[in-house]
């Protein structure tokens, strides 16, 4: 802005170091906005670039609005870009379908139950969980459950959805044979069978 040179200097280690008394003057030319500073400290958190601000008195102007939202920081958290939301099925009574999923091996378990398999169903939500010693145990667990559930509603399950790992693939005939719907997500999308990965995140949050 005084189109005045406050400093030459030569490069030391990829960096151009500024004596503190000049680094002052430098600094007086602009003011960044704190937003900006948020960047430039590589998007720490709201509490440590006011501490580092304060500390070393950088000078700066507050945002027009105090609920900024960095766009990066969500973005790099993200395991993933999500996925849209499904409309194709749409539970309008209980059972009509059913999300499974297992959740393992945890070698703390209590009974040495290194496994449980959960049922959730799409329409209250409402969630079933078996403790398992071995995967293999899924085709007698969901009999059981299937016997509860039918019994206690007085409906009939329709629909299933799982991904098709080997403990879910003797089921698949299974559920042909009876008419049960087999709904299953593709490879590496986790995500198709949101339901019941985001049911073990609380589950097992929740118990530990």
């Amino acid at each position: 802005m005084t189109r005045r040179t406050f400093l030459k200097g030569r490069c030391q280690g990829g960096l151009y170091p500024l004596k503190s008394i000049q680094n002052k003057q430098v600094l007086g030319v602009f003011k960044p906005t704190e937003s900006l500073w948020h960047h430039r400290l590589g998007h720490a958190s709201t509490p440590a670039v006011k501490q580092i601000l304060s500390r070393h008195k950088l000078s700066l102007v507050r945002d027009s609005s105090n609920n900024v939202i960095c766009d990066a920081c969500p973005k790099g958290k993200s395991h993933q870009l999500s996925y849209p939301k499904s409309v194709s099925v749409v539970s309008s009574n209980p059972l009509e379908l059913v999300f499974s999923d297992i959740w393992g091996l945890d070698p703390t378990s209590v009974g040495r139950h290194g496994y449980y398999v959960s049922f959730i169903d799409d329409y209250s939500k409402f969630t079933w969980i078996y403790l398992l010693r071995h995967k293999s145990k899924v085709f007698r667990c969901f009999h059981d459950f299937q016997n509860m559930v039918e019994r206690q509603f007085n409906r009939k399950i329709r629909a299933v959805q799982t991904h098709l790992g080997g403990e879910y693939q003797s089921l698949n005939s299974f559920f042909t044979r009876i008419g049960i719907s087999h709904h299953v997500s593709c490879p590496h999308a986790h995500q198709q069978n949101g339901s019941a990965e985001h049911k073990h995140r609380h589950i097992v949050y929740s118990s530990n």
